[in-house]
């Protein structure tokens, strides 16, 4: 059973281009060939093979593998016990990102869900069985794509809690950065940080000082006092707006935080930035 999706301009970030399920045959094969765009599967039951640069991975039930663009692949079902997979095939702008993410390219194609079988295969049911007809479908089922993306980030996740690469370092870093720059305003702390990010609070601090040179919460700090000083341009805005506006209720507090970074107290640094020109 397959089904395909035309393209759709409103989904550029992430297109589902089509997905099914199959229950194959002794020896059913395909390849060896590519495709020109991404396309997993999740062996449902049964047995296969999946192989790729050179490499041959023997697959059961719980197990999937990415297929790159234009890589050539071949997978063939077990002649004993051939496999029953689901499969989505997508692109889009953020499909190379979320398989990062996931800890999935052409050289590491292969993940095993262990316990979490269970909701994988209760979020490609969904994607499977949509119902075409019905209004919004194609919203659906990307909704349920995304979950199936976040599945296999929580694996990766719970696989590696700590990575030992510079370019995973350099993506908690990231995180850390973006998480900030989208809740400044709000109450958040160095822990929440951490406890959203998934990682202990000792381990992200050491890593982002390492990386930044900064610690989090000095980075935070400041972050917020940058965005203040853009804040004082507005003399619509009281001081207590502006300190509300970049997460702090109070504003004794506030005042003291941006004079140790910025030099002077609120209001003598927006005097000074606004007052006009002789």
């Amino acid at each position: 059973m397959i089904t395909y999706l035309f393209k759709n301009s409103h989904f550029q970030e992430l297109q589902l281009l089509h997905y099914g399920n199959e229950a194959c045959t002794p020896g059913h094969h395909f390849g060896p060939a590519m495709r020109d765009y991404y396309k997993i599967h999740y062996v449902l039951s049964g047995k296969g093979t999946f192989e790729v640069s050179g490499k041959t991975y023997h697959l059961q039930k719980g197990q999937g593998f990415l297929i790159v663009p234009h890589s050539v692949v071949h997978y063939k079902a077990d002649s004993d016990d051939p496999w029953e997979y689901s499969w989505v095939a997508f692109q889009g702008t953020h499909s190379a990102s979320f398989l990062q993410q996931a800890c999935l390219s052409e050289q590491q194609p292969i993940f095993d869900l262990g316990d979490e079988d269970d909701e994988m295969r209760s979020c490609l049911h969904r994607i499977v069985h949509a119902r075409t007809s019905h209004k919004g479908w194609e919203i659906s089922v990307t909704g349920w794509l995304y979950q199936f993306f976040a599945i296999l980030m929580d694996r990766a996740h719970a696989d590696s809690l700590q990575p030992t690469t510079h370019s995973g370092k350099e993506t908690y870093v990231t995180q850390v950065i973006d998480f900030i720059e989208m809740n400044y305003a709000n109450a958040i702390t160095v822990q929440s940080i951490a406890s959203h990010i998934g990682l202990q609070r000792s381990y992200l601090c050491s890593l982002f000082k390492d990386q930044m040179g900064s610690s989090i919460q000095s980075y935070l700090v400041h972050y917020r006092m940058r965005r203040a000083a853009e804040l004082t341009l507005d003399l619509h805005l009281s001081i207590g707006d502006i300190a509300r506006s970049v997460g702090y209720s109070d504003q004794l507090l506030f005042s003291k935080m941006f004079k140790k970074v910025m030099g002077e107290a609120p209001t003598y640094y927006r005097k000074h930035k606004t007052a006009p020109s002789l």
